[in-house]
């Protein structure tokens, strides 16, 4: 793209349109706007009524450098420094996997069970976005947040103080550093964890794979690594009657299923995304393992 000063708004965006276009983003018209939206700050109202006047220098600049970082395939939300999820803003960035819509459903069916779910604990909180949106839209008494990651939880911090939302923040493997105080008295468990198969993760799309954390990712040889970790280890920490809510990928409901009840879950459902395909697994802790054939 030649650097002229004189170009406008609309002419710039165009270009950026067709750069996009050629690097082969899908959605590189909506990308193109957001970007050169971010690099003039504006609204898209207040792009859309400039789009005749001149884009100034600086800005073009900027606006050059993330076409450039979006056609070698850096994430979008990278490049803008934040993201959408329910309705709330999140900063992200290089070290925390971007929030996507699919873990929508997992907080909607926490949101059904939340009279049983005063005191929740989310494990691998990433960005937060789990429960700082349970926060917004649920009325839990205390949420509690762990991650292993302590650039993860530097943008879990930040975004929960960004909406308002009160949740205590542990870096932690899992249960691992969690206060002893919590043993058999949290309400439920919640977690996305890593659930993508080892060998698969060279074949995700370059943005995924070379730019979002791989310790988000890894769920092991048959993805399914960190599920057996939490149903075990979650016992000692809820409640009898206590939630385990997890996401899930696409093909791993059933086992996901099978390992819920072999590991003294009952009630345990499945719940489908929009588009038909398994995404949530949860269940209810039994007393005792015997119980887990009810």
């Amino acid at each position: 793209m030649s650097r002229n000063n004189a170009r406008t708004f609309g002419s710039a965006l165009r270009e950026g349109r067709e750069m996009l276009k050629t690097a082969g983003k899908p959605d590189f018209a909506l990308e193109a706007a957001l970007l050169l939206e971010q690099a003039a700050g504006l609204t898209r109202t207040e792009r859309i009524l400039r789009e005749k006047e001149p884009l100034p220098a600086q800005a073009d600049t900027i606006y050059q450098r993330f076409l450039s970082e979006r056609k070698n395939g850096r994430p979008l939300q990278y490049i803008l420094g934040e993201w959408e999820f329910m309705g709330l803003p999140f900063f992200v960035g290089e070290g925390v996997l971007i929030p996507r819509n699919d873990t929508e459903i997992l907080v909607e069916s926490i949101l059904e069970k939340q009279n049983d779910c005063g005191t929740l604990l989310d494990i691998g909180t990433g960005s937060g976005c789990i429960p700082i949106a349970l926060g917004k839209y649920g009325t839990f008494d205390k949420l509690l947040a762990v991650d292993i990651s302590p650039t993860a939880l530097a943008y879990a911090e930040k975004n929960a103080q960004r909406n308002g939302v009160e949740i205590t923040f542990y870096e932690s493997d899992l249960f691992t550093a969690l206060p002893e105080e919590w043993k058999g008295r949290l309400d439920a468990v919640v977690s996305n964890p890593p659930y993508i198969r080892r060998e698969e993760i060279p074949t995700l799309m370059q943005e995924v794979r070379e730019f979002e954390p791989w310790n988000a990712l890894d769920g092991g040889a048959d993805g399914l690594d960190f599920y057996r970790r939490i149903i075990q280890e979650s016992r000692k920490w809820l409640r009898t009657g206590g939630w385990l809510f997890f996401e899930i990928g696409y093909d791993q409901g059933k086992e996901l299923l099978c390992l819920m009840k072999d590991g003294g879950f009952v009630q345990t459902e499945i719940r489908k995304d929009l588009a038909g395909l398994d995404r949530v697994v949860f269940g209810r802790k039994t007393e005792t393992e015997l119980e887990s054939n009810v």
